[in-house]
């Protein structure tokens, strides 16, 4: 069985960290960007959003597997860097195809009770509407 040790991280550590969150955040930026330009392009548009999401994470995946060293590292962070965009966007471009939105911030029918004395009476009404005792103990 082997054990897990904890230490401070050795230079070529660091320097694989380092690589793999620039290649990463540069990613990210640049697809962001492409993927914000890409609706003004006209009829570009599906080619350069899907082109640039699904083609730079492979890229970067095909890159990290047959190099090595920095560059390797590298290419790992795009093709992670890419995936985060592609998660973070695959939502909001399915919807014209599922017919759904993405889900927003807060649900449709959440009532928001007001702060202060003044939303005092609407809270204390609410809590005793719902409370976590069953019907019969009451």
């Amino acid at each position: 069985m082997e054990g897990i040790g904890f230490a401070a991280p050795r230079a070529e550590e660091m320097t694989k960290m380092v690589t793999a969150g620039a290649g990463a955040g540069i990613t990210g930026a640049v697809q962001g960007v492409i993927v914000k330009m890409a609706p003004q392009l006209g009829a570009l548009e599906p080619i350069f959003t899907w082109g640039t999401l699904l083609g730079i994470p492979v890229l970067g995946a095909a890159g990290a597997l047959f190099t090595r060293g920095m560059l390797g590292d590298l290419f790992m962070g795009a093709a992670c860097g890419g995936l985060g965009v592609i998660g973070y966007t695959l939502p909001e471009l399915m919807a014209p195809i599922t017919g759904q939105k993405a889900p927003a911030g807060g649900g449709g029918g959440v009532k928001l009770l007001g702060a202060g004395a003044a939303g005092a009476p609407a809270r204390a009404q609410a809590r005793a509407k719902v409370s976590w005792f069953p019907e019969a103990i009451r």
